[in-house]
């Protein structure tokens, strides 16, 4: 029987795409703090389910998985101390803030030569995305990374970082040191609690917007997508301090769905 190539390559994209749905992380992580938009950092609080990804995206953070494994190891090569695991928990380096309700965790610690131990963080990039972290360094080119990295420093009290990029079309490296900005952490701090207290508001005032397209949680925050009825997607839920969730409405600590239970909306972007 004769085979199509094309049909080989649809078969691959079938299976991922047929890969059980990954469950939704249920609070906010460092990696997408730098988001701007308040709305997606709500929702990932509330655990909310993502957009279910193509499988070519797949493919992209598998691979993007593989070279992180593979800087690690040119790492020690170069005779490094990497630090990937916690000695005590053997799991990766993870640092909680409000009872879990914020998370983040790193690629592993690193002492690059100089006796101090920094938070290590590792991208995978396009040629033209490394060109322009090498040209103007990650505040500039890649805001969502420095965000990401002054939320682990200040989460983890350490106040040195190196981020290290990898082109994935020449496999040349580029690499910077990022020092802890209390201004900046202040200011992420600040859009953080905005979300803890339930004012968090949409960016854009329709789903049209270049910022919703390639949302995880467009489908959530536009329409009426399925959502698991629980205490945390609902309206009158509120985030503790000391982790779980709170009842507006019957003013107890929220353990199970009732009847007044409403699904969590954020605030339209006219309203603010």
């Amino acid at each position: 029987m004769s085979v199509k190539a094309s049909t080989v390559v649809q078969r691959i994209d079938d299976a991922l795409d047929a890969e059980k749905r990954e469950k939704a992380r249920m609070y906010i992580g460092a990696s997408g703090i730098g988001n701007t938009c308040d709305a997606l950092q709500a929702f990932s609080l509330r655990g909310f389910p993502n957009r279910e990804p193509d499988a070519r995206l797949k493919r992209i953070f598998q691979l993007g998985h593989i070279l992180e494994d593979e800087v690690v190891k040119d790492l020690k090569r170069a005779d490094f101390s990497v630090y990937e695991k916690d000695g005590l928990t053997g799991k990766q380096h993870a640092y909680y803030e409000w009872g879990g309700h914020i998370s983040c965790h790193t690629d592993g610690l690193i002492d690059i030569g100089d006796d101090n131990l920094r938070i290590l963080e590792i991208k995978s990039m396009n040629d033209s995305s490394h060109q322009k972290f090498k040209k103007s360094g990650v505040k500039i080119s890649h805001p969502q990374y420095f965000a990401q990295l002054q939320t682990m420093m200040a989460m983890s009290n350490i106040h040195s970082s190196f981020f290290i990029a990898i082109n994935k079309n020449t496999s040349s490296y580029a690499a910077e040191i990022i020092e802890y900005d209390e201004f900046e952490w202040a200011a992420l701090k600040h859009r953080i609690e905005t979300v803890l207290h339930g004012n968090a508001a949409k960016i854009a005032t329709d789903e049209s917007d270049w910022r919703c397209r390639g949302c995880f949680k467009a489908d959530v925050c536009w329409h009426d997508a399925e959502v698991e009825v629980r205490c945390s997607t609902c309206a009158f839920a509120n985030p503790k301090e000391d982790g779980g969730w709170q009842c507006g409405k019957h003013e107890r600590e929220a353990f199970e769905v009732c009847e007044d239970y409403e699904i969590y909306k954020p605030k339209n972007r006219e309203l603010i």
